[in-house]
């Protein structure tokens, strides 16, 4: 179901095996960007088409940014910038120039390492967490300059990612306190719209929303894959537009975390890393009166732990997949359905 069509090695050579923590497809599908221990951001072309042997080639490094291992990438919707996120507790913002990307900003203010950053639907906010248990929002002003909005700290332990809606400007973390947050800006400020304890038993490591941004799952530390649903969808106040859990899903046969979750907008498969060195793939069944999360198999592997798994965002492109792991590499997957 899933073929591994190509193996790449984020530094460049087979002997250089500092694990990779990230990808991150540019939204028009074309390019791609890898972070990792070996503190570079490097940027990627794809190249050939769908019917034909398609592959990754590396056309930019940028290592001069961070002094300290970057933990996440993250292009613009506009596709004109790249921000990454480091454990030097510093996020920087690349702008493209002559069809490279060129540092432009560096935002510090965390207190600890930054986990994760990424731009809102319309790219006049990012959002970074940390760490320092806190979430920090970004505005950008028509100079392309970033100020900080609000500075949130609703969780009690590391803030592990944090994750937009497809088209509001509606935003969700992910922590170490076995929870997930939802944020809402109500004109003035970014506020805590709903929290959602005991989500996991453990970290909450990934979370994803599906293409109209009315179901979203989670997968934490205790291997389980969780279902919630947007309920009062129609509503127009912050107050009754709520989140439930409606179904989950637990690996058996394994003790290591599910680290990452990505959601196909075009064929709505779920694919999933973790600490198993494993890829899987599920499926949300509608069928009854109650949805159910369909396991789909283990798919493809690494030699080591899987620490991230995102699908293309084009149409053209929607079955490809790529993966980071401890082991170095970049795999790029095909999905035959």
């Amino acid at each position: 179901m899933l073929r591994q069509i190509g193996e790449f090695y984020h530094q460049g050579e087979k002997d250089d095996t500092s694990r990779v923590w990230m990808t991150c497809w540019h939204h028009g599908g074309r390019i791609l960007a890898s972070c990792g221990d070996d503190k570079a951001v490097r940027v990627w072309s794809l190249v050939g088409e769908p019917d034909s042997k398609l592959h990754l080639e590396c056309r930019t490094t940028i290592d001069d940014s961070h002094t300290r291992a970057v933990r996440s990438v993250a292009f613009s919707h506009d596709g004109k910038s790249l921000v990454s996120a480091s454990f030097d507790a510093s996020v920087v913002v690349y702008q493209q120039e002559d069809g490279e990307f060129a540092e432009a900003n560096k935002l510090e203010g965390h207190e600890s390492e930054v986990k994760c950053a990424v731009f809102s639907k319309s790219d006049e906010f990012l959002a970074t967490c940390s760490r320092d248990k806190s979430v920090w929002f970004w505005q950008q002003d028509e100079d392309e300059d970033f100020s900080v909005s609000s500075i949130l700290q609703p969780h009690t332990q590391d803030v592990k990612q944090v994750v937009w809606h497809p088209t509001e400007d509606l935003l969700v973390s992910c922590s170490y306190d076995s929870s997930i947050r939802f944020y809402r800006y109500d004109g003035e400020d970014w506020v805590t719209q709903q929290k959602i304890d005991g989500c996991h038993v453990g970290t909450v490591w990934s979370a994803a929303f599906d293409s109209e941004g009315h179901r979203l799952v989670t997968v934490g530390e205790d291997h389980v894959i969780q279902l919630f649903v947007r309920e009062n969808i129609d509503s127009k106040s912050a107050d009754q537009d709520t989140w439930k859990s409606v179904a989950r899903y637990e690996v058996e046969n394994t003790r290591w975390p599910l680290y990452s979750v990505t959601w196909n907008t075009t064929n709505d498969v779920i694919a999933t890393g973790g600490g198993d060195s494993k890829i899987r793939l599920f499926k949300i069944s509608t069928s009854s009166e109650s949805p159910i999360i369909e396991h789909l198999g283990v798919v493809g592997r690494h030699e080591f732990d899987v620490n991230h798994v995102v699908w293309n965002p084009n149409p053209k492109f929607s079955n490809l997949l790529t993966s980071a792991s401890d082991d170095g590499t970049i795999r790029l997957w095909e999905l035959e359905i």
